[in-house]
């Protein structure tokens, strides 16, 4: 299922695109995204009720998509599952992600959402150690061998200054470890205020700026 969805106040989307040579993962290969693409949410929060990604692009002709969302199983933890469920652990997805990538396809892993971000499950509200959160944006790199990771910061977290700068900060060591591994990464900022569209400002390479805060109410 393509997900819509509606707002509710401002909604920030961080993103940092990775490209190039694979990291010393094993057979891991890293396929950049275009430059523009079209990538709708995919509700991985309603496995057992929709459809492959593969299929699902099938039947929509999509050939990218948003994977929403990853996020903690509860408060103070550090580690990732898709929707904090156990039962979805990292890899969930991942014969589902070759299959798409053999037919073109690709997808980006998104962080937090909105229930995340509310209830304190999003992963830099909630892990207090910005190397564990670091190793964890890693590990999805890696693990999935994606190019491009997106961050769904909305909600309580727009307000959280503490989970703000544990992310700028884990997302400039992840920079780092990239740039280390001979990959080269950007950043982009995309935002929208209640039911206006999308936004989409160009940063410089590995910059990411921390959330505004929303507009007031009408």
């Amino acid at each position: 299922m393509i997900a819509r969805r509606t707002a509710v106040g401002l909604t920030l989307t961080a993103a940092f695109l990775i490209a190039g040579a694979a990291t010393s993962a094993a057979a891991t290969t890293y396929t950049p995204l275009p430059a523009h693409v079209y990538a709708p949410y995919y509700e991985t929060y309603l496995a057992q009720n929709t459809a492959s990604i593969t299929a699902t692009a099938q039947a929509s002709g999509a050939r990218y998509f948003t994977l929403a969302f990853l996020q903690t199983p509860k408060k103070g933890s550090c580690t990732l599952d898709w929707n904090g469920n156990a039962a979805q652990p990292l890899d969930y997805y991942a014969a589902d992600i070759a299959s798409l990538r053999a037919a073109g396809g690709n997808v980006i892993p998104s962080f937090g959402g909105f229930s995340a971000d509310q209830g304190g499950t999003e992963i830099a509200d909630s892990c207090t150690n910005v190397s564990q959160i670091a190793a964890a944006y890693e590990s999805v790199i890696t693990t999935l061998g994606v190019t491009r990771l997106d961050m769904d910061v909305e909600a309580k977290s727009l307000n959280s200054t503490a989970g703000i700068n544990r992310r700028n900060q884990a997302i400039a060591m992840t920079e780092a470890w990239a740039a280390a591994q001979g990959i080269r990464c950007r950043s982009s900022t995309r935002s929208r205020s209640s039911s206006t569209a999308w936004t989409r400002t160009a940063k410089p390479p590995c910059r990411t700026p921390a959330p505004t805060a929303p507009p007031s109410p009408r």
